[in-house]
């Protein structure tokens, strides 16, 4: 067998080498965007901490705007292309955050931010078309997951460069030249990677054999009404809220970061804020993907109920701390090291909410990925999420930038996590099905799904048939040696 023959796991049309290729490419772009965010202050001093605010509070302005149709140009472009677009932005704007940070004009950081708002939309809707589409329903989380893994290897990546140059640093001040020239070359290996590497979706073969959808280029027209139906869905109206909140915790700890302690500690707080976003993604993927589980909605159910203990202990956690410390971002910024006595306590509320920055929005994830497989659908899904996402930080950023105290941020941000739990559980309880296929109809159902409905006589006789046909249509293996047994009516699906 070759190495990379049809039959290898090593082979690039493979669904899960797609995913984990697209984790790498976010392991270069916001894994190292997400270490320059979690150093505070874009990376440079903390008196640069408003035009970092104010810049990101620019990026997320037309974040939004495009990713509610970024779906539709992910539709048009595909992955690759769209990731290339995607991927200017990010080296564009660590680069002018650089500038900003030697010259102090803000033209360029903001003129950047704006820039990657259009960016950052592309590339996270193909990431999360990628997650969406490609995994089984059982593989779901374990998808989206490995893309977390591998941003958040990113992120680790840069902060333990950030913290090997400043760890002896006990100053107030910004990250190194050295530090900079890092991460932009590291930013550019992505562009490389995506035009290699990422193959169109239609050539996307599983391991059986089988494809995972019949595409059609979809008309103008056609992506302007299937944007608007997404608009007006019922079940992503309901989760609007918990996607507006899924990132807002990280312009709130960032900026504490920032203001709280000198560069040295905020550099080793930045790598560990990163290193438990990693082990936290797998437990999370273990539970809702775990196949002793067998209802999905149960699974769903029992992670975004973990993951919401977390997220509310450690809200009502910092802001305890917060009133008791007295920490406003008007007042002098303490530079606590990592050798002072009160660094302990701000330091694992900072280690908790990097559980809750990654577990949240994995949730989310996996709740709308568990709405559909449709790739086309779940292009403008992803799309919905990412533009919903950044309207919630963009909020946080203008927050902060227009020095709203810490303590309202998470008063603020408390009473969001409430509503946006509570509206994850309802979907979860109301809309998850045990399973989507032979629903939709431009979905290949996989070979072994398909032949645990034959034996269990799970759908109709004509539903199997029309499935097969769909298989031959493309080119796909047929399995005529088992034999459909009648049984129930595809409402019971």
């Amino acid at each position: 067998m070759a190495i990379f023959g049809p039959q290898s796991k090593l082979r690039l049309n493979r669904p899960f080498n797609q995913n984990f290729i697209m984790g790498s490419i976010l392991f270069c772009l916001p894994g190292i965007y997400l270490a320059l965010t979690a150093l505070g202050a874009g990376g440079g001093k903390p008196s640069s901490q408003h035009v970092a605010s104010l810049t990101n509070s620019i990026l997320y302005g037309p974040y939004t705007l495009f990713g509610w149709i970024a779906g539709s140009i992910l539709n048009f472009l595909k992955p690759k292309k769209t990731i290339l677009v995607g991927s200017i932005g990010y080296p564009l704007y660590a680069g002018a955050l650089w500038y900003y940070d030697k010259t102090a004009h803000q033209w360029f950081p903001l003129t950047a931010g704006f820039i990657l708002g259009f960016c950052a939309a592309c590339l996270w809707t193909t990431s999360g078309f990628i997650q969406f589409a490609y995994a089984e329903e059982s593989e779901k989380a374990m998808y989206i997951t490995w893309q977390w893994v591998l941003t958040s290897s990113g992120s680790t990546v840069g902060a333990l460069i950030a913290f090997g140059v400043n760890r002896n640093k006990t100053e107030v001040s910004g990250v190194s030249t050295a530090v900079w020239v890092i991460f932009l070359v590291i930013m550019g290996c992505a562009m490389l990677i995506a035009t290699f590497c990422i193959v169109k979706p239609e050539e996307v073969i599983r391991d059986d054999g089988t494809h995972i959808a019949i595409f059609k280029q979809p008309s103008f027209k056609e992506e302007m009404k299937g944007v608007l139906a997404v608009l007006l869905d019922k079940k992503i109206i309901l989760l609007l809220p918990a996607m507006f909140v899924g990132e807002m915790c990280l312009a709130l700890v960032s900026s504490v970061n920032a203001h709280y302690f000198n560069l040295r500690t905020r550099s080793l707080n930045n790598l560990l804020f990163q290193v438990i976003m990693i082990p936290a993604p797998l437990a999370m993927a273990w539970v809702m993907d775990n196949k002793r589980i067998k209802s999905r909605r149960k699974k769903g159910m029992m992670g975004s109920i973990m993951m919401g203990a977390i997220t509310m202990g450690a809200t009502v956690g910092l802001l305890i701390w917060i009133i008791v410390n007295g920490i406003d971002a008007n007042d002098p910024a303490p530079g606590i090291d990592w050798t002072d006595s009160s660094f302990t306590s701000g330091f694992i509320l900072y280690l908790l909410f990097g559980i809750v920055y990654a577990t949240f929005q994995i949730c989310v994830q996996w709740t709308m990925s568990a709405l559909t497989n449709d790739p086309v659908l779940c292009a403008r899904y992803a799309g919905a999420f990412k533009g919903t996402v950044s309207l919630g930080m963009c909020i946080s950023f203008v927050m902060d930038s227009e020095g709203v105290s810490y303590k309202t941020q998470t008063i603020i941000q408390l009473c969001l996590y409430v509503v946006g739990l509570v509206s994850l559980y309802g979907v979860i309880w109301v809309y998850v099905r045990e399973t989507n296929y032979f629903l939709e109809e431009a979905v290949i159902v996989p070979r072994h799904v398909e032949e645990e409905a034959i034996v269990t006589g799970l759908v109709a006789e004509e539903v199997i048939e029309h499935e097969r046909a769909k298989k031959a249509q493309i080119g796909d293996p047929v399995d005529e040696t088992v034999h459909v047994h009648p049984k129930k009516d595809t409402k019971d699906v």
